[in-house]
């Protein structure tokens, strides 16, 4: 008897040890390797069968970044008759202006802008590590998600980028997204000589080339039941020495962990010298038109794409609540003045997408 109840201490003990322990590595590990878990399918699918009544375009801007962002919500407005709400993060010297501009600008669409703006808001326990990440101010679209409660879906871009066509045809990715996708991005590059991350990267990325964020549907609704910014800070902590690309950086590492997560777009919508600058590296641009383009690296505004640079300068010189037709005249202008290029050589693909989007939203009266 003495035997029989010893032996039943002993078991209780040990199972008693092992519940103790599986619970305790549950616990350590459940911040960063939750990195792993798989996506929720109970999350709702975007609704699929309601009409585009309005889109939803986010940025985040700081310091000296005023005209080149301006440009953004110019290339938007003139390539659509949708309704469009821009959520525009920014800082206490910038948003005055941003205020006064788009106040104006809203008068003279008759309201087919909106807005709203943001203060930048960063953890107050590493908030200068995220300030300075890659650019001021730039990790703030990680925070999204948690910081815009009351809006379902956005399309975040850079400043860097303009519009080439209407911006409901990039929103209607949202409706082909399965119901394990949160988030929809371009391969940073599809010729692994060319693209960076399988080159340099110390970190983990997404596929074999990575994504490039400059263009970025999200899914917010999504993005939340995912976690999405739980896993920041965690990541940004174990990598930062090694994730020059920032917030990039940190997103191509999410999703290397959750392929399955991205839709992946053509590389007609998020566009950059890498795609022309050797020859061309995308043939869907070529083919039905470059829909938008990101002047990464400054293309816009150095002279060495003088391609990006013209068609930056059309929508610059564009004043909101004029003649719209001046702007594709001035793309032509401009392409035929610029400097011999690789990218200049396939002017027909920068040309298309707005000449055919004009044509529809700006028919020629009858004579």
């Amino acid at each position: 008897m003495k035997k029989l109840s010893l032996k039943i201490m002993i078991m209780f003990s040990l199972s008693s040890v092992t519940v103790i322990f599986l619970y305790s590595k549950l616990i350590n590990d459940k911040n960063y390797s939750a990195m792993k878990r798989p996506v929720s399918y109970k999350i709702n699918s975007y609704n699929k069968s309601h009409d585009i009544e309005r889109v939803v375009v986010s940025f985040v801007v700081c310091d000296s970044r005023f005209n080149e962002s301006i440009n953004v919500v110019k290339s938007v407005l003139l390539f659509t008759k949708v309704r469009v709400h821009f959520v525009i993060f920014t800082d206490d010297t910038l948003r005055p202006k941003f205020n006064e501009t788009l106040t104006m600008w809203k008068q003279l669409t008759k309201n087919q802008l909106e807005f709203e703006l943001h203060k930048v808001s960063f953890p107050q326990e590493h908030e200068q590590d995220w300030m300075n990440l890659f650019s001021k101010c730039a990790a703030q679209r990680l925070f999204i998600p948690k910081l815009i409660s009351h809006i379902d879906a956005m399309i975040y871009v850079d400043t860097d980028t303009l519009f080439l066509g209407p911006v409901e045809e990039l929103w209607h990715f949202f409706t082909q997204f399965n119901t394990s996708q949160i988030s929809a991005m371009s391969l940073e590059d599809e010729n692994p000589n060319v693209s960076w991350y399988p080159r340099f990267a110390k970190h983990p990325f997404y596929g074999k080339y990575g994504l490039n964020s400059g263009v970025m549907l999200m899914n917010l609704t999504r993005m939340r039941e995912f976690g999405w910014v739980d896993y920041v800070t965690p990541i940004m902590l174990k990598w930062k020495l090694y994730i020059p690309w920032g917030d990039q950086d940190i997103i191509n590492i999410i999703f290397h962990y959750h392929e399955r997560a991205v839709h992946v777009l053509s590389c007609r919508y998020n566009y950059r010298s890498d795609q022309c600058m050797y020859g061309d590296a995308c043939a869907d641009a070529t083919a039905r038109g470059i829909f938008l383009l990101h002047g990464s690296r400054k293309a816009f505004h150095n002279n060495k794409q003088p391609a990006f640079q013209a068609i930056y300068r059309a929508i610059d010189k564009y004043v909101v609540g004029t003649d719209p037709k001046y702007v594709l005249a001035n793309m032509d202008l401009y392409f035929s003045q610029a400097p011999t290029s690789n990218c200049g050589n396939l002017k027909d693909a920068f040309l298309k997408v707005p000449t055919r989007t004009f044509t529809d939203l700006y028919p020629a009266p009858n004579r």
